[in-house]
């Protein structure tokens, strides 16, 4: 009898369990976004730079520097620059940049970024982009999908994965 209760017990608990938790923490089960070969160049008159350890991401209709390094609370996610071709900061204060992380390998809920600021880096078109801020609350595989516009046909999306670090 304690051995049945046992071996019931035992597979109440796997019949409990979330089956996703069996995947956090697995960086290489991580569809992590590398960077793209040949590298992404934006449109003229656009700068094709990006710092050390990111890179370029995205179409000349929306792209954004990746930062492969993000860790829970730390600065890598705190600021997140997004462009877009024929963008104007002086025109659009506040663009509608909506951003949405999701969590691949676990139960997090999503984490959404839907307020962005326009801004320029030397007042001329190629220096002005969109930024917004995103926070990431846990380490693991995360999607973070971007989509600007919202008028019909104008919408353009970007959507990456990275892994985020303890």
């Amino acid at each position: 009898m304690r051995l049945r209760t046992f071996f019931l017990a035992a597979l109440l608990a796997f019949a409990a369990s979330d089956p996703t938790s069996s995947r956090a923490g697995n960086r290489e089960g991580c569809p992590v976004t590398e960077p793209p070969n040949p590298s992404f160049v934006p449109p003229r008159p656009y700068r094709a730079n990006a710092g050390q350890r990111e890179f370029l991401y995205g179409t000349p209709s929306l792209w954004t520097r990746v930062y492969p390094g993000w860790k829970v609370g730390g600065p890598a996610g705190s600021k997140l620059p997004y462009f877009s071709q024929g963008f104007d900061s002086r025109n659009e204060r506040s663009p509608d940049l909506n951003i949405v992380a999701r969590r691949l390998d676990g139960p997090e809920p999503p984490i959404h970024a839907n307020h962005a600021n326009g801004a320029s880096i030397d007042g001329t078109v190629a220096g002005m982009f969109m930024v917004t801020g995103l926070s990431i609350p846990t380490s693991g595989c995360w999607e973070i999908s971007a989509r600007y516009g919202s008028a019909p046909g104008a919408v353009r999306s970007l959507t990456y994965t990275v892994w985020v670090e303890p």
